[in-house]
């Protein structure tokens, strides 16, 4: 891809102010795209933009509420004009939920916050982006899901796997439904993802473990590598692209 790929082209990134969010908002915005992102972390978000080139705007919003999902739609129409692409990354853990806890121990609230962290704040970033990409007749949307959603892994919840593989039929039941009206909805997986979280938490020899035991490529997988799928399935070289499911994983999904 090139720096006039976006050309002309506005995208709306969730959990844009770190890790694999911020990856993608770099890429985006180096290919041409005018970009706004959205992060609870307003701290770090204003970090973002402000080494970010200018058509590049933060807002601080919450993707799990429906007001700050509509909000984040109505801003990128008015302060950028329109909304092409829209990448729905979002997802993590809630409150409560642990990989250790037994599917008997699972607290109800521990599963919903699971949920609403990666499938509702998926489903609400696609209800509000939709309206003015059907107005214009096309739109891009990526969702990030993950291997836990298409894989079974110890090492995430029940409501992980639950959560993620909603995100994985949500987006092939969206991209099947809106395909005659200009609408292609993909899912980028990532595998084990070296973020600065991850390296801040996980201990190297965990690291070393897991890449082991899953990766056949015997590394983890860069923010960078994840943006770079986000990029190529949103672009319109990707065109013919819709429903799919993209593991970005070091061959995890293929073993």
């Amino acid at each position: 891809m090139t720096a006039g790929t976006f050309s002309g082209q506005v995208a709306l990134v969730t959990g844009g102010a770190s890790g694999i969010g911020e990856a993608i908002v770099r890429r985006l915005a180096a290919d041409g795209a005018r970009v706004l992102f959205t992060d609870i972390d307003e701290a770090a978000g204003e970090r973002v933009a402000g080494a970010a080139p200018e058509t590049t705007r933060f807002l601080h919003a919450d993707a799990t509420s429906e007001a700050d999902a509509e909000r984040s739609v109505a801003t990128a129409l008015a302060v950028l004009g329109r909304l092409d692409i829209a990448v729905n990354n979002v997802g993590n853990f809630g409150a409560g939920d642990t990989a250790g806890a037994g599917l008997e121990d699972t607290a109800v609230e521990a599963w919903d916050n699971t949920l609403r962290q990666c499938l509702t704040s998926c489903m609400l970033g696609m209800k509000y982006a939709l309206p003015p990409m059907l107005a214009a007749g096309s739109g891009s949307i990526v969702n990030i899901a993950s291997l836990a959603g298409i894989r079974v892994t110890r090492y995430a919840s029940y409501a992980y796997h639950a959560a993620k593989a909603g995100v994985v039929h949500l987006s092939e039941a969206a991209a099947v439904l809106y395909a005659t009206r200009g609408i292609r909805v993909n899912v980028v997986a990532p595998g084990l993802t070296l973020t600065p979280n991850v390296a801040g938490a996980m201990p190297e020899e965990l690291r070393a473990s897991l890449v082991r035991e899953f990766h056949p490529s015997q590394r983890m997988v860069a923010p960078e590598e994840i943006a770079d799928a986000v990029a190529w399935a949103a672009a319109p070289g990707g065109a013919g692209a819709t429903g799919l499911v993209i593991p970005v994983d070091g061959g995890w999904s293929a073993r």
